[in-house]
């Protein structure tokens, strides 16, 4: 994954964090951005359980993370690059 052509064929709690946390959005802020519910968000970065976005909702984040600009888009590969180094290569898949 390059800050170029970032793109993420399964979103997972990691994937999700990080694009929030790239935004700086809180997760009341981040759900409001997607068109969810803050309980949705919550749910999917639950460290006691795996993330399962819909098809939709995966569409929703591939098009948030396509419209970041490059700033946000670095941030987010760095941050799931600490994830994965830090939870080991897969992460929480």
């Amino acid at each position: 994954m390059t800050e170029n052509d970032v793109t993420v064929r399964d979103w997972t709690r990691t994937e999700i964090q990080a694009l929030r946390q790239a935004r700086r959005m809180s997760v009341r802020e981040f759900a409001a951005y997607l068109g969810v519910s803050t309980r949705i968000v919550s749910r999917w970065e639950r460290a006691d359980a795996p993330a399962h976005p819909g098809p939709v909702n995966q569409t929703v984040l591939d098009t948030s993370l396509r419209q970041a600009d490059a700033d946000t888009r670095e941030r987010f590969v760095h941050l799931v690059a600490e994830r994965r180094g830090r939870d080991g290569e897969g992460g929480e898949r």
